[in-house]
């Protein structure tokens, strides 16, 4: 074997693997997409030598791709490029990231100055750009983008680079894909009319929604401040451990009622259900206010099934 040719594909795959440990750590340490996007641009970028970087995201209401983040190096003249790009929204087939989202395969374009399909062409031309490449962002459910990539060479496509490339566009759109799942549970969490919680075992709330300040009247900072049972009736304490004892054992509890203590002194009956995962240290559980139901009648002992 050719020891230039050797060296050379250690060093692709060298670069490949630090693409998709940066597209790693650049998701992971980032909120959402747009913040992990210019990372990940740059880190694809400088370590498979291509100048400028782009992602696209796609706009579901209006059925067109739309530009969230580029990356050039500052010593780069691409500003008027990258200012085309930010001015334009693609339809699906149209220019290369039109293209891409259509077929949901990766594009090459040796050079990007005489493609027919390029409606960038003359800003290309005048900051001397040349080669392009795309891939898709798709996870499990549908795409969420394409990223493209330009070089002011003209290249022949690399099949090996194009399939390294889509397995990063995976890796994010699975990332994509969980934090709308999260996002969407929530709003689920924050709507909920019934009291939702995520307490550890030593007996503090790390997590209420919005129904506690409603019920309670007591601000989600000072819930969060004390523990747990602080709030509750002292007659109902003991109870309220075994109770969570209970939980911790055997994982799961229901039917469970106690009273919780309001911010003007009153307290409200509420009927639990709960779940513990003791490998995390952590008891899921929501709580219903079933104090109107139970007004007019004796005040019930506690009850646990």
């Amino acid at each position: 074997m050719d020891p230039t040719s050797s060296a050379d594909s250690q060093e692709r795959a060298r670069a490949q693997q630090r693409v998709l440990y940066e597209t790693a750590c650049a998701l992971a340490e980032s909120t959402t997409l747009v913040d992990a996007a210019p990372r990940m641009l740059r880190a694809i970028c400088e370590a498979l030598d291509w100048e400028y970087g782009a992602m696209w995201c796609v706009n579901r209401a209006q059925s067109v791709l739309e530009i969230v983040a580029t990356w050039h190096a500052a010593t780069l003249p691409f500003e008027e490029f990258a200012s085309a790009s930010h001015a334009r929204k693609f339809e699906a087939g149209v220019g290369l990231p039109g293209r891409v989202w259509q077929s949901l395969r990766p594009a090459w374009i040796p050079d990007v100055v005489h493609d027919a399909n390029f409606p960038r062409a003359a800003f290309a031309h005048r900051v001397g750009l040349h080669a392009a490449l795309g891939f898709p962002i798709i996870g499990r459910v549908e795409t969420i983008g394409v990223m493209e990539f330009f070089s002011r060479e003209i290249r022949e496509p690399d099949q090996n680079l194009l399939e390294m490339l889509t397995a990063v566009g995976s890796q994010i759109g699975l990332f994509v894909e969980r934090k709308r799942a999260e996002e969407e549970l929530d709003r689920f969490f924050n709507l909920s009319l019934d009291l939702l919680c995520i307490a550890n075992v030593d007996g503090y709330f790390l997590r209420l929604n919005p129904a506690w300040e409603r019920t309670l009247g007591i601000s989600t900072e000072e819930l969060l401040s004390k523990p747990w049972l602080d709030f509750v009736h002292p007659d109902d304490r003991e109870d309220t451990i075994n109770a969570k004892t209970t939980v911790v054992n055997e994982t799961r509890l229901t039917a469970f009622e106690n009273r919780y203590r309001r911010a003007d002194g009153a307290y409200r009956w509420l009927q639990w259900k709960a779940v513990a995962y003791p490998d995390l240290g952590l008891i899921y559980a929501v709580a219903r206010d079933v104090t109107d139901r139970l007004s007019g009648s004796a005040a019930p002992a506690l009850r646990r099934s």
